[in-house]
């Protein structure tokens, strides 16, 4: 299973890394933490994240 960080979960869902932080500390994205506690995107993750992006256009 591959596993994202910040700046490749953000090329993925095509807008920035701030715009994720936001999302986080909003409470609207809940991301796995790896050893260094950072935020971690599975696929399964990114994929319901691209389709509710979608519908908040």
């Amino acid at each position: 299973m591959k596993r994202y960080n910040m700046v490749e979960a953000a090329k993925e869902l095509k807008v920035t890394r701030q715009t994720i932080y936001y999302w986080i500390k909003k409470g609207w994205v809940k991301p796995g933490r790896d050893y260094r506690n950072y935020p971690v995107f599975t696929e399964a993750l990114l994929r319901k994240l691209k389709k509710w992006k979608e519908t908040i256009r």
